[in-house]
């Protein structure tokens, strides 16, 4: 390694690339943990890729970073769950 420069090492990183349905959003049903009906919302990802935020129809938004999400489903493992053990759960529609 005689070529070899020490401490030097490059990583070049991409930009996230968040897609524009993500962006603009989805209709979705949200269950909170001490609530037992849902609410209807609609679901964004921000454009950096670093929020999930959602507007209830009050305009009300909340948001959720998503470095904090732990478990997605989809198909038969997304509808509602029997035991609400996380803060959010979101059925889209």
């Amino acid at each position: 390694m005689a070529g070899a420069k020490s401490g030097v090492h490059v990583v070049q990183l991409k930009p996230i690339l968040v897609a524009k349905s993500l962006q603009e959003g989805a209709k979705c049903v949200k269950w909170d943990d001490d609530s037992t009906f849902g609410t209807a919302v609609t679901l964004r990802v921000d454009k950096k890729g670093f929020f999930l935020y959602w507007t209830d129809q009050n305009k009300e938004v909340e948001f959720l970073d998503i470095a904090v999400i732990r478990d997605t489903r989809t198909g038969r493992q997304a509808r509602v769950p029997k035991v609400m053990k996380a803060s959010y759960n979101f059925v889209f529609l």
